[in-house]
């Protein structure tokens, strides 16, 4: 009996360690087979990895070098509109020379012996302040010196009712009327203070000369006096001049 239950162990020793050996070398093929799998797909995807790091780089690049060509194109745009604006700016200017002159020689047609040739609104730092300036021209065919008064009224709203003012409620108190007296042209400038909630629309001004029978006139829009990019006197910047000799 102890010889056959020694067997027994013997024999189901052997079975267990014959399972464990077989389970060992299966896992151990498996296991190995799995590794080697596992290896190449990282390896793989490792690859794929730097492809698409290098790709992205590439891209970086290209977008980098897009926006540098982007940048440039928008500075030589935007020096071409300066360009452009400024070569407007002498145009008009050339313009406002070439009518001038046009005026001053007789040349555009008018024969009337006293003109408006230009009238301008500057703001000031005071709200309802504004430096209004005239240029006036005369007909160079007329030898003699002129004289007169500048006269001008303004046209608005006032708490929803048209309004019309004066020069001599427009002015300062202290101000004197403002007059020319010139042989070819003249520049003159004066303050224009405007009343609490006025709107103006509409600024008329007249001309009155003893050396003329009729009154020179000319109304302009209150707005349209701001957009005037430069000064009418031709190569003169300075206001109250006056050329006579």
């Amino acid at each position: 009996m102890k010889y056959h239950s020694h067997l027994n162990r013997i024999l189901f020793t052997m079975a267990v360690l014959a399972t464990v050996a077989g389970i060992y070398i299966f896992g151990r093929f498996h296991v190995a087979h799995e590794l080697l799998f596992a290896r190449h797909q990282n390896r793989a995807l490792y690859k794929d990895l730097q492809t698409t790091l290098a790709r992205l780089e590439e891209e970086r690049t290209r977008a980098v070098v897009a926006e540098r060509e982007a940048d440039i194109v928008r500075q030589a745009n935007a020096l071409l509109r300066e360009s452009e604006r400024r070569r407007q700016d002498e145009i008009a200017g050339l313009e406002g020379d070439l009518a001038f002159y046009r005026r001053l020689g007789g040349a555009s047609g008018s024969q009337a012996a006293l003109a408006i040739h230009h009238i301008e609104l500057q703001a000031t730092q005071a709200p309802r302040v504004y430096r209004i300036i005239f240029t006036l021209t005369q007909n160079l065919r007329w030898a003699s010196a002129i004289s007169g008064r500048i006269q001008f009224g303004l046209d608005g709203i006032q708490n929803g009712v048209a309004r019309h003012l004066v020069d001599e409620q427009l002015l300062a108190d202290t101000a004197a009327p403002l007059t020319f007296q010139f042989k070819y042209f003249q520049q003159l400038e004066g303050l224009i203070t405007l009343p609490a909630g006025f709107e103006p629309v509409r600024l008329t001004v007249r001309l009155r000369s003893r050396s003329l029978r009729k009154v020179v006139e000319q109304s302009v829009e209150w707005g349209a006096l701001f957009d005037l990019p430069r000064s009418a006197l031709p190569g003169n910047e300075a206001t109250n001049r006056n050329a006579s000799d």
